[in-house]
């Protein structure tokens, strides 16, 4: 069977979301993990956030197990990598996806355990040690410290009734 991660009937959808997606979640952890200075930090961080929000938000309409609905697009596809690194990688810790985000981390979740690639291509070793600050950013770790926690909940499965998970979100600074 061929997938179609740009279906027609969704591509406005798509490509509304995505483009404040990659903007302001994507990249904009990068901009704050690599921050020059607290003024960089800061602006940065708090629009991560406001996309994790808007995004919690959108699914806590859909009650679906993707970002749009019922079918995997590439939005799902681009916002795995962040979202499986986020706790231990980014330096963005005004919430974490899995205490502050049900929805989301439920997401995750699904994505790891039920979509054939996303866990066989996850290596949480990996993200901790060499992909995060902890290895292999010298000048923003430079004692190479790698930090215990927080831990991942996403070997407890998945729940199949997402009508039941309340929405979550973190409550940005003024």
């Amino acid at each position: 069977r061929k997938s179609d991660f740009y279906p027609e009937h969704l591509r406005k959808e798509i490509n509304d979301v995505g483009q404040w997606m990659q903007a302001d979640l994507n990249t904009r952890v990068y901009k704050a993990g690599f921050a020059p200075d607290q003024q960089t930090y800061d602006t940065n961080v708090i629009s991560v956030f406001r996309a994790l929000n808007r995004l919690e938000e959108i699914l806590s309409k859909n009650h679906r197990p993707y970002i749009l609905g019922s079918e995997i697009t590439e939005l799902d596809i681009r916002l795995f990598p962040t979202l499986i690194r986020f706790n231990t990688h980014f330096k963005c810790n005004l919430g974490t996806i899995c205490y502050d985000y049900p929805l989301l981390n439920e997401w995750m979740k699904n994505l790891y355990w039920n979509v054939p690639g996303f866990k066989e291509t996850t290596d949480f070793k990996h993200i901790k040690e060499n992909i995060s600050y902890t290895k292999s950013h010298g000048d923003i770790n430079p004692k190479a410290i790698t930090p215990m926690g927080p831990i991942l909940d996403i070997e407890a499965g998945v729940d199949k009734d997402w009508s039941k998970i309340k929405a979550g979100g973190v409550k940005l600074p003024v």
